[in-house]
């Protein structure tokens, strides 16, 4: 390719300037416009949407009043948005006012200008441009209307040609770049374990950031993290190596003097600084929140990665624990942070990749007491890591909850149920109804009850074998929705059971309101009831209760002789636990059923 920047103020940018000074030739309305008109304006429509080239026209006081799409693709801003905007909508802030001010001179001394230009797309992504301006003018001389025509540079040779201006630094803060970053810490880190000394590694946010830029707007944003970036640089060794890593993330290297004490005096100070008060130019006053994490060498880890992981670790300690603070990092708790990401990202790829791949379903029975009949069955998940071994549901359950996973959990599990469910309707014998945990994200799944009655005609059994149990906790905080969906499916025929029931809120008071067939006294219940004459009263109340509402009562935790008779008095009701059976495999069950 030739000298694309001769090209750029050759004959084909005055052609284009003739065309666009053709679209706003006056015409009258009254009188039909020149055919000669009509075919340039029809010609200049063609060439502005099918251009590769972003075409912005802005009247002469710098109102935008047209845009093309290839405008739109680039930046990300679609014509409605940018139309009766100024082209500030795209500046990323990244030249300062002399920059600005050089090119209005040439534009209006010469009519036109043409360079490189840093931009920022709608995403916040600063992009690389060479843009074309020229100016209009009528027949007065009279200036109408500017016309800036760019191109995206962002895969270009050209860009990537210049690898001295951006690879070690970052362009907004004019401190080192996380390419940086990479090479000196892994020269400190040779130095260290050739001398025997420690390093240490701060990863500093500033705190708020994301707030800032939705309430000031992205250039107000980077006007705050340059002003850090120049109080973090005064404030650190000479000796030291100071980077922004991403967004509002900073990282600081200490290659000598890395003693828990030495570090903690730093970052105290640098916590200090960084929480003042800033007034910007228009008189806002924004205040900051800083985190800071630290981890040290050889003692947290002994490679880049693990540092690094180290250091963000314990600074998102010290956002969890109430921002302006440090951390240095506890092992226990990395290792625990460690897991469980590990569990994160293996649930994640088994439930999307692998169909389930570890995971298994145990069944442990609910017994009536009076004659030993099995009356139902509950599915509990058991999970066999191939790294970690076994790993207990109280430990992954919760992880998938925070991690957005437990609604496709929940749906596989119901579909193995559903699916065993219906090779033991085979057998020539009677299958009781089995019990499966709905996690409270189910109940903001729009979808559910619709993929729910697909999966069991799918699986060709009724809505009758199935029983969903929903915690007391989840549908307290989620009542109307719980109230409506559970309604809707205790109408198509699925039991209803309220489970944990006396562990989270005072329920009581809403039992009437819920569509509900069976009551489920938690575990804790029984230990209580056999250890206090109070909690056993109660307990019986609860069943009063139940038997009043005409609602079936499960007891779980029963494991012992003395807890089981201590229900004798109790009246029509099931148990569950160790005392009659532990969970199962289906295997199991099926010689248990016959």
């Amino acid at each position: 390719m030739k000298n694309t920047t001769q090209d750029q103020k050759g004959p084909f940018k005055k052609a284009q300037l003739t065309l666009a000074s053709s679209a706003y030739e006056p015409f009258s309305a009254t009188q039909p416009a020149p055919y000669n008109v009509f075919f340039k304006r029809q010609l200049l429509q063609h060439l502005l949407e099918n251009s590769v080239e972003s075409v912005m026209v802005t009247t002469a006081d710098g109102t935008i009043e047209r845009v093309n799409k290839a405008f739109s693709d680039i930046t990300g801003y679609s014509a409605e948005e940018a139309i009766g905007n100024r082209p500030s909508l795209v500046q990323s802030s990244r030249h300062g006012q002399s920059f600005y001010a050089a090119m209005w001179q040439q534009l209006n001394e010469t009519g036109s200008w043409s360079g490189k230009v840093w931009n920022r797309r709608k995403s916040g992504e600063v992009y690389l441009q060479w843009l074309t301006i020229n100016t209009l003018k009528d027949e007065q001389g009279t200036v109408t209307h500017h016309v800036a025509i760019g191109r995206d540079l962002t895969n270009q040779r050209s860009v990537r040609d210049e690898p001295s201006l951006f690879t070690f630094k970052d362009p907004l803060t004019q401190l080192g770049n996380r390419q940086l970053f990479t090479s000196r810490l892994d020269q400190a880190l040779a130095e260290a374990e050739r001398n025997h000394i420690r390093i240490a590694l701060m990863v500093v946010d500033i705190g708020r950031f994301r707030q800032i830029n939705e309430q000031l707007g992205l250039a107000w944003g980077d006007d705050i993290l340059r002003q850090q970036a120049r109080i973090l640089q005064a404030a650190v060794d000479e000796a030291d190596t100071l980077v922004r890593l991403q967004g509002d993330m900073f990282a600081i290297i200490r290659h000598s003097r890395a003693q828990d004490a030495a570090m903690a005096h730093l970052a105290d100070k640098l916590l200090g600084l960084m929480s003042q008060p800033i007034v910007l130019a228009d008189n806002n006053v924004v205040s900051l929140q800083p985190s800071i994490g630290i981890a040290v060498y050889p003692r947290d880890s002994e490679d880049n990665a693990g540092l690094l992981q180290a250091a963000e670790h314990a600074h998102a300690m010290a956002k969890r624990a109430g921002r302006n603070r440090f951390q240095f990092v506890d092992l226990r708790q990395h290792d625990l942070h460690h897991r469980e990401l590990n569990i994160e990202h293996s649930l994640h790829h088994i439930l999307n990749h692998t169909d389930g791949e570890g995971l298994s379903l145990h069944y442990q029975p609910q017994v009536r007491p009076v004659d030993g009949k099995i009356m139902a069955m509950e599915a509990l998940i058991r999970w066999q890591h191939p790294k970690l071994g076994f790993v207990s549901p109280a430990e992954f359950i919760p992880i998938a909850e925070q991690s957005g996973l437990s609604v496709c959990l929940d749906r596989w599990v119901i579909e193995q149920v559903c699916l065993q469910v219906a090779k033991w309707h085979q057998l020539p014998t009677l299958v009781p109804v089995v019990s499966v945990n709905l996690s409270a994200p189910q109940f903001s799944e729009p979808d559910f009850v619709e993929w729910l009655q697909a999966c069991i005609k799918r699986c060709g059994i009724t809505p009758e074998c199935i029983k969903l149990e929903v915690t007391e906790t989840t549908m307290m905080a989620h009542t109307d929705n719980c109230i409506a969906m559970l309604g809707q499916l205790r109408e198509l025929g699925f039991k209803i059971s309220l489970d944990d029931f006396g562990t989270g809120y005072s329920a009581l008071a809403f039992l009437h309101q819920f569509p509900l067939d069976e009551l489920k006294i938690d575990r804790t219940f029984m230990v209580e009831a056999s250890q206090s004459r109070r909690a056993h009263l109660l307990l019986k109340t609860i069943v009063s209760l139940a038997q009043e509402l005409s609602l079936n009562l499960v007891v779980e935790g029963v494991e012992q002789q003395e807890q089981l008779d201590s229900l004798a008095d109790f009246g029509p009701l099931t148990v569950q636990g160790y005392f009659y059976y532990r969970p199962m495999p289906a295997s199991e069950v099926v010689a248990l059923l016959r």
